[in-house]
């Protein structure tokens, strides 16, 4: 599944969440074979429109590390709006690696 255009800040919060719920009430759900944020991580992407832009670069770059982030986003260009987040500009403080997943390899 593919969640565009609605940011990236709010999904580590929810995998730490259905995570911390599912330990409470494993018994509930006993098909399930592992954490939530697995099932997240393996089978959800997120596009970088929009992406947030805090004052620190830094700050983005501990939000990446707080989930599977090179591995879960998708550059996207909201082509062809003008008011677009450039993300080769944001996302320059990553590894080079993670570049080429986001920008690349991810969506393929």
């Amino acid at each position: 599944m593919v969640l565009v255009e609605g940011g990236i800040a709010w999904l580590p919060p929810l995998m730490w969440r259905l995570d911390k719920n599912y330990k409470a009430l494993r018994s509930t759900v006993p098909w399930l074979t592992k954490m939530p944020s697995r099932y997240v991580a393996e089978h959800c992407f997120l596009t970088t429109q929009p992406i947030e832009e805090p004052d620190n670069p830094q700050h983005l770059v501990g939000l990446f590390n707080m989930f599977d982030a090179e591995n879960m986003i998708i550059c996207s260009s909201d082509y062809p709006h003008w008011d677009f987040d450039a993300p080769d500009r944001i996302l320059r403080k990553l590894k080079p690696e993670a570049r080429r997943k986001i920008f690349y390899e991810n969506a393929i």
